[in-house]
């Protein structure tokens, strides 16, 4: 096997394997490291992926070029849009992918790769001259040359699996964790903290009773991740609920949930409590969804969202027994926590590199990021900028309003936390921009051009963007006359206010209560394809709300544009000494960037873009 390479990428999860794919698909030759083979792609947690803000993740990392929405698609057992009756900006698609399929589809398509070697071997010491990284050391003694690294760990460095009052060396699914590497990342002057997340027990399905259960069936009127249309048998999921029995249950053995021992003592997502700890938050709420989701074709386990605990596993018993469709269920693998290392994002810049060891990139949960679709992501920049760098160009750096991704990206890099980053709707104020539906033509364009998006799917961005506008463009010129017959259709049959002079359809459109295809009534011929219909509609019923929004992006954009460099911000009076600390130690790559530190005091964002006026004026003038 020959040892140079242009990109070796160390962990095989969803942010490594998105980040391989990434490097190999614009031409890096790469290696890609993994403990176990078995590992690669693995769902230790549920199987899900997408949901809100997730959901519009895999979308963008799709039309970004990524690959996880295809292999999604390819091996889901249920496919959903969640929030289908409230606003555009929170409708999200939510796929229950079959694990083991899943695991094999990705797994092969690596093994296909021309320029992917996979080679399982534990990784040791990044090997760093002084002034850049130039290669990876494995434990069996060889080393693997290259001219850039991206570690994508998860959660297997210096992993403890913990259940009750014991706490031991493990990785997920009780893999092997890491040490040695750890040892070498320290080595190197980054700086660690730990982290932890759970997850609930399995449940063998054939001793779940489903009677009584509420089933939730999967949609066949949507299109999925990647826009097909989604497969007829879907598999079912089921709701239940915790109940006054269950809550006192846990309230008697509190005192020995990891919660009250102290054997858990780092943060987990705030996001995905346990059901001890929603107890010890909500005292007096009986009631906590508990959805019942199968896991695979390939084996009968079921996962128990909403159970997530590590509670000793006699206690784990008792619970899962007083929900109603479990009373007889038997658990076949035993919820627990996790503790790993993790770094500071504040340490990266926006291109995923370490600031302080050129060449080194992480991404995914090494971050400190929870779930599947932020290590996805961050394992595309990172595999982007990879390979960028090792062909000696410019890095590649993603505005706040192009994405969710860059929202995540700026707060990963800029504010220090102590707790898993995970995406919601709620992280970008330009959300209502950011929706799934429009993914494409916000960043094919630019995956286009960085080589990641073939000729065909730009095509066809393109011509359906066209399309719409034509479409939109034509509604604005067309009226609607108020004849009798037509007042009459709009007051009794959509129930819709009157109108006394001839009204655009594009006016019409974006009243609440009519849709689209209500036009052809009046005589509008209308396209039929569901996707671009949903897009004309969104586009002229938030028009106005897009049009207000559109303000504050071009701000984020102008703010984004002033890039800093090496600034002294010792110039700028007027700073507090705990802002000017924060500032030089973040080492922001623009003013955008700034503006979202959490530790900026009013007023100050307005010094340092004067200060930046300023100085770009002097710079230009001499």
């Amino acid at each position: 096997m020959k040892n140079n390479y242009d990109v070796i990428v160390v962990g095989a999860g969803h942010a490594g394997t998105e980040a391989a794919f990434a490097a190999a698909n614009m031409g890096s030759k790469v290696l890609l490291l993994v403990t176990n083979l078995s590992c690669i792609a693995m769902m230790p947690c549920n199987p899900s992926v997408g949901g809100p803000g997730k959901g519009h993740l895999i979308r963008e990392i799709h039309a970004l070029g990524g690959v996880i929405a295809k292999h999604v698609d390819e091996s889901y057992l249920q496919i959903r849009e969640l929030n289908e009756s409230r606003g555009p900006a929170v409708r999200a698609l939510r796929a229950q992918a079959d694990k083991v399929l899943y695991h094999l589809i990705v797994k092969k398509a690596i093994e296909e790769h021309e320029n992917i070697t996979l080679l399982q071997a534990e990784a040791t010491d990044i090997l760093y001259n002084g002034h850049q990284v130039t290669g990876v050391k494995v434990i069996t003694g060889l080393s693997y040359s290259c001219k850039t690294v991206i570690l994508a760990t998860g959660t297997f460095l210096n992993g403890k699996i913990i259940i009750g009052d014991q706490k031991n060396p493990g990785g997920p699914s009780n893999e092997s964790p890491t040490h040695l590497l750890a040892d070498s990342i320290q080595k190197l002057g980054i700086k660690i903290h730990r982290l932890q997340t759970a997850t609930p027990p399995r449940i063998d399905g054939k001793t779940i009773n489903f009677e009584g259960l509420r089933a939730l069936e999967g949609h066949e009127h949507i299109q999925t991740f990647t826009g097909l249309s989604p497969r007829a048998n879907q598999r079912n999921c089921y709701l239940t609920y915790t109940n006054d029995k269950t809550i006192q249950i846990i309230k008697d053995n509190l005192d020995i949930s990891p919660l009250k021992l102290g054997n858990i003592t780092q943060h987990g997502p705030k996001h995905c409590p346990s059901i001890d700890r929603k107890v010890i938050n909500f005292p007096d709420k009986d009631l906590h969804q508990i959805f019942i989701e199968p896991e695979s074709d390939f084996h009968n386990e079921w996962y128990l969202q909403g159970v997530t605990t590590s509670m000793p596993p006699h206690v784990q018993e008792l619970i899962v027994h007083s929900i109603e469709g479990l009373e007889n269920a038997r658990i076949v693998r035993y919820g627990y926590a996790i503790e790993y290392d993790a770094i500071q994002g504040t340490q990266l810049k926006k291109s995923m590199e370490l600031k302080s060891v050129p060449g080194l990139y992480t991404c995914g949960q090494i971050n400190g990021t929870s779930g599947y679709e932020e290590a996805a992501a961050q394992g595309l920049i990172a595999g982007i900028n990879a390979h960028l760098a090792s062909h000696k160009k410019d890095p590649f750096v993603l505005k706040r309003t192009s994405s969710f991704i860059a929202n995540m990206i700026d707060e990963l890099v800029t504010n220090e936390r102590n707790e898993p980053l995970r995406v919601t709707t709620s992280s970008s104020e330009f959300r209502l921009h950011l929706r799934t539906d429009n993914a494409e033509e916000r960043l094919t364009k630019i995956a286009y051009d960085l080589g990641l998006v073939k000729q065909a799917q730009y095509d066809q961005t393109t011509n359906n963007h066209k399309l719409i506008q034509k479409e939109i463009e034509a509604m604005h010129q067309q009226k609607v006359r108020p004849t009798k017959e037509n007042l009459a259709h709009i007051v009794n049959v959509l129930k819709s206010d009157g109108f006394k002079k001839p009204t655009s359809f594009a006016e019409l459109l974006s009243r609440n209560e009519i849709n689209y295809k209500d036009l052809e009534h009046f005589g509008h011929t209308c396209v039929e394809d569901p996707l671009l219909i949903r897009k004309i509609e969104i586009q002229l019923k938030y028009q106005n709300f897009l049009d207000k929004l559109k303000k504050k992006m071009d701000y984020s954009d102008h703010l984004d544009d002033m890039i800093l460099g090496d600034y002294n911000y010792e110039s700028i009076q007027g700073l507090s000494s705990e802002t000017l600390n924060e500032l030089n130690k973040l080492q922001a790559y623009s003013v955008g960037q700034i503006s979202i530190m959490k530790t900026l005091k009013p007023g100050e964002l307005s010094l340092i873009v004067n200060s930046y006026k300023k100085s770009s004026a002097t710079s230009h003038c001499s």
